[in-house]
């Protein structure tokens, strides 16, 4: 782009805060905002504006990028007097790269058409070590010259750009993409729980894995040691994944459609979730596998 943005951004969690330094270390003029004051302070360190509001952030900058937890989050940065959206100004352009609904995503778009702003909506595929090293992959719905346009912007936090179509197609594709991915990591789990229940070491699994090109999938690799070890810091908090689950069952749910495996991972999730998990890292669902059955 000829003349480069200066970006705001909102939510600094574990991947908003690598995805924002980036934008920085590629030399992007970058302001923050996050409602927990304290993770801005590496930002005012490396000379970034910290803004006190949402809204203060949206009127300093031309392009507000959001990455926060969920539709209540996102209602909180947009909505009211010191929202993003009470700044809006014509022009201005708003990415979203948090995992929304599809019918949010489109509500927000069409917000953003009738106040003349530009929208993109550009959830992303990887969890912390790909956000920590820009190999992130971008899911984009949007107009293919905003697209364009913004490329510049969005390959400073990831590595591919994978046009899915217009508004909500970004959020849509990344709710196929996590339901592989919860899939897999309770396939890990319960592959783990039963080798345990038959006195065979788990370790077992993933030497087989190893040997086999078919089934040696890089996910199970990042997901190794927390089966092992039965410890789960969080790379996707559990939390997060049973959000999206939702919003997988109530999107085949409009379209009639059963998704049965998807169901019962929700209701593994869920049984997770009301442990105490949630802020674990979606793995965790291996410490219910191994509670006794009723």
């Amino acid at each position: 782009m000829s003349v480069p943005p200066r970006i705001g951004f909102i939510g600094l969690g574990i991947m908003g805060r690598a995805m924002a330094l980036n934008l920085v270390k590629a030399g992007f003029q970058v302001s923050v905002y996050n409602r927990t004051r304290r993770r801005t302070i590496e930002f005012a360190d490396l000379g970034c504006q910290v803004s006190a509001t949402p809204r203060a952030l949206a009127k300093l900058c031309d392009t507000v990028i959001t990455m926060v937890s969920d539709p209540e989050a996102m209602d909180a940065v947009m909505e009211g007097p010191e929202g993003v959206a009470s700044a809006f100004a014509g022009g201005n352009t708003l990415i979203n790269m948090c995992t929304l609904s599809p019918d949010y995503t489109s509500a927000l778009a069409k917000k953003c058409f009738l106040a003349g702003v530009n929208f993109l909506d550009c959830p992303v595929s990887g969890s912390k070590g790909a956000a920590e090293t820009a190999q992130l992959v971008i899911l984009a719905g949007a107009d293919k010259a905003l697209l364009e346009k913004f490329s510049p912007v969005l390959k400073a936090m990831g590595k591919e750009i994978v046009h899915a179509g217009p508004v909500p197609a970004g959020t849509s594709l990344k709710l196929c993409i996590n339901l592989i991915v919860a899939q897999l990591t309770t396939a890990l789990a319960e592959s783990a729980a039963l080798a345990r229940a038959q006195g065979i070491d788990p370790a077992l699994i993933f030497e087989t894995l190893g040997h086999n090109p078919a089934l040696n999938c890089g996910y199970f690799g990042l997901k190794k040691d927390n089966i092992l070890k039965q410890e789960y810091p969080p790379a996707f908090p559990l939390k997060h994944m049973l959000k999206d689950a939702r919003f997988m069952l109530a999107e085949a749910a409009k379209k009639k459609l059963h998704l049965p495996v998807t169901a019962a991972v929700e209701s593994l999730m869920t049984k997770s979730y009301n442990s105490g998990y949630g802020d674990k890292d979606l793995s965790v669902v291996l410490a219910n596998l191994s509670e006794p059955l009723g």
